[in-house]
């Protein structure tokens, strides 16, 4: 059927089209540094008081490191809420890669969601074990709340995402968010362990240094296929009035494939990226 030709060159176009503004990253190395106690994980940012901040200036974006034995802890604080784009459907990915390297093979993907108490019983039965009956009456007394999940990502696997054992005594990822004076605060605890199951060739450890990019908004699969849609559809009722729509493939390709991927990429929300070389902290 041509429309779903045409639905097909617009989303694969989608793919291959770096529609995102890409920040460039500094060649300065960024400090983390060292504290002697764990964070507490809460998107508020009273742990990083006193702290040195960077600043990625073209995104308005602040952001900072600190570790400890076996954690690294990530602050990112947005100044100004244009550049969230649609974070809150894509999630955070944060990459980690070798001093010498900015691939995309190994990282975590943090992403928040609202969710029923039973569809939280369910998750917590699945990562966690047996949930007992006066648990799950403690957790039905709220009708919803927000989850905050991550996925491990190695694509040089094929054991992709990977998702880690929350079994009690399992140290595991987390994150939080939240606002402050009109900011967005974004609080991250990464055990060091976790990133070696993720990848050897991290080498994450302290006193190494690692790259370190941070990548969110954009689009969803499923954005995109609406974006599609709706622009088949703009393009067949502006069609001529008797006109067969038999265009030859070429045609379709540049009208489908050029105007309609143009527009698709002003409908759409932007994606945003920027690294930082990081070198993580020794015991002081």
């Amino acid at each position: 059927m041509k429309y779903k030709k045409m639905l097909s060159v617009l989303v694969f176009g989608l793919a291959i089209l770096a529609f995102c503004p890409r920040a460039s990253s500094e060649d300065k190395v960024v400090p983390s540094q060292w504290t002697p106690t764990p964070l507490k994980i809460d998107g508020l940012n009273d742990d990083w008081e006193g702290q040195t901040l960077n600043s990625q200036k073209n995104l308005d974006v602040d952001y900072g490191f600190m570790n400890d034995p076996q954690n690294l802890y990530v602050l990112v604080i947005f100044k100004n809420p244009r550049y969230l784009s649609s974070i809150n459907l894509t999630g955070m990915t944060i990459w980690f890669n070798s001093e010498d390297s900015k691939k995309k093979d190994y990282g975590l993907r943090f992403v928040s969601r609202l969710i029923s108490a039973d569809q939280y019983i369910a998750l917590l039965e699945e990562k966690a074990g047996t949930v007992s009956e006066a648990q799950k009456a403690q957790i039905r007394t709220n009708p919803r709340y927000m989850y905050f999940d991550h996925e491990g990502i190695n694509k040089k696997s094929e054991d992709a995402p990977i998702h880690f054992s929350e079994a009690q005594g399992q140290v595991i990822p987390m994150f939080r968010h939240g606002t402050q004076e009109k900011r967005a605060i974004y609080e991250f605890m990464i055990p060091f362990q976790k990133l070696a199951e993720i990848g050897a060739e991290i080498g994450a450890e302290p006193g190494k240094t690692l790259q370190i990019g941070f990548e969110w908004g954009g689009a969803t699969k499923k954005m995109k296929e609406a974006a599609a849609a709706q622009i088949g559809a703009e393009q067949a009722r502006a069609r001529p009035e008797g006109a067969t729509g038999d265009l030859t493939e070429e045609r379709d390709y540049v009208d489908m494939g050029g105007e309609g991927l143009a527009a698709m990429r002003r409908r759409l929300p932007k994606q945003y990226s920027f690294w930082a070389t990081v070198k993580l902290a020794q015991n002081q």
